[in-house]
């Protein structure tokens, strides 16, 4: 019996034995396409020699240094890359080790912005009903995702809020395109006020829904509306981008595709691509100067933040990234897997709603196109269809929240060739068969 603990504790797992690219390999000798980044991590795909090379030259140099007693040169390199490519001024970076820390940092740099500020009972935040922020507590008492919140219940404050820009399943989602981001924003300027706004700390929300949603974008325009709804109430606004920063949507954040800069911006995952764990908090300059007039200090952190392994792997994930013109590749494969999933939706009319940006694409399984119905939530679809995909050797993500969002993600490596898009499509579609068969058989079932 093995001693590591794992998520699904009587499940038998497949031993992972080596990665290259977008292929990864189980001591039985199966080949996967790692159709999911892992969990929209490993960006950069596996075995990157230059990255290797870089966290070795690094560790043999120095592994270590507590932020309290040094600052170090990869850490200050790498925070002033972040801060060039971040829109706007966002302009001083705080390191953390995950998503979820950089969320939680953020509350409290939300929190102690507004005490610099002579405002301390601006202590409230507002999310969205469909979201995930991470496993933290604080990180996710913000999350919407009832799959997650379920074992904590009173442990949790009740933040979540506002729905999710779902425009498949929404009020507005038939709107003229042009009016549905305002209309989908004004949940924001409801929630504020109920709250009052000089209540509110901040709003914190992906700019594309991941984990809690299967890739769910946004209407033009529904960025800038929040953007300036927090402004109009002096409230700060949080943008999670763990899933869709450094180079997912084919900008280097997802908030460039519209324009806007959020007062404090949170990056992990693709941040070091999975070679360690590392996650960054970027800061507007407004609100670095309160902490630097105000207290001068900022809220303390973890023992391994910004630590030189971690600060030199991400560096060298970046060298890779602008060498070899991945945000080019992303346009491009981003292109092919559209096209391939509508075509695919076009054959299996369980499949429903394709959506995505770059190369983070989701869709959903319904009995019924034409009433939109969800699968029961008895059939688990989502998990069947994972199970299909991994007989196929595709590694998909799950994602949504049954009964009513059974989705799931297709996020392969930046670096994914076009070759390898036509091979993950045709092991998708064979997935896809399989499914569209176990669906069907179950309408046949379920009398009319």
């Amino acid at each position: 019996m093995s001693a590591l603990l794992k998520v699904q504790v009587n499940k038998r797992h497949k031993v992972v034995d080596r990665g290259k690219g977008v292929w990864l390999w189980d001591t039985e000798g199966k080949d996967y396409i790692d159709g999911s980044s892992g969990a929209m991590a490993a960006n950069i795909g596996h075995g990157v020699e230059e990255v290797a090379d870089a966290m070795s030259a690094q560790a043999r140099k120095v592994a270590f240094a507590f932020t309290n007693q040094f600052t170090n040169a990869p850490a200050e390199e790498l925070a002033r890359r972040l801060a060039d490519l971040a829109p706007g001024d966002l302009s001083q970076v705080f390191f953390v080790n995950s998503g979820s820390e950089a969320s939680e940092h953020a509350l409290r740099l939300s929190l102690q912005y507004w005490r610099e500020q002579g405002r301390p009972g601006k202590t409230r935040f507002i999310s969205r009903e469909r979201s995930y922020h991470g496993m933290t507590m604080g990180a996710l008492s913000l999350s919407g995702h009832d799959g997650r919140r379920a074992d904590y219940g009173a442990y949790l404050h009740k933040m979540p809020g506002v729905p999710a820009a779902y425009a498949y399943r929404s009020d507005w989602g038939t709107l003229d395109p042009g009016a549905q981001g305002e209309a989908a924003a004004r949940d924001w300027d409801r929630a504020i006020l109920e709250a009052g706004a000089e209540n509110v700390a901040a709003v914190i929300l992906e700019p594309i829904v991941g984990a809690a949603g299967g890739a769910l974008v946004p209407p033009e325009g529904y960025l800038r509306h929040v953007r300036e709804i927090c402004d109009r109430h002096d409230v700060l606004m949080i943008a999670d981008e763990v899933i869709t920063g450094m180079g997912r949507t084919g900008d280097w954040f997802a908030c460039g595709h519209e324009g806007i800069v959020p007062d404090i911006l949170t990056t992990a995952k693709g941040l070091s691509a999975g070679y360690a764990p590392m996650g960054a908090v970027i800061l507007r300059e407004h609100v670095a100067e309160a902490l630097r007039t105000g207290s001068g200090a900022s809220p303390y952190g973890h023992t391994f933040s910004g630590n030189p392994l971690g600060a030199a792997t991400c560096l060298a994930v970046l060298d890779f990234m602008e060498r070899h013109d991945v945000l080019g590749n992303v346009a491009a494969r981003g292109r092919e897997i559209e096209d391939g999933l509508r075509a695919l939706a076009q054959r299996y009319p369980h499949m429903a709603d394709v959506r995505g940006r770059g190369l983070l694409w989701g869709f959903e399984f319904v009995m019924d196109r034409e009433t939109r119905t969800p699968p029961p939530a008895g059939f688990n679809a989502t998990g069947r269809f994972v199970e299909a995909c991994w007989e196929e050797g595709l590694v998909i993500y799950p994602a949504g929240v049954a009964p009513l969002n059974n989705a799931c993600l297709v996020s392969p490596p930046l670096v994914i060739t076009a070759e390898e898009v036509e091979e993950l499509l045709a092991r998708l579609d064979r997935a896809l068969r399989v499914m569209e068969t176990a669906l069907a058989d179950l309408a046949d079932a379920v009398p009319s």
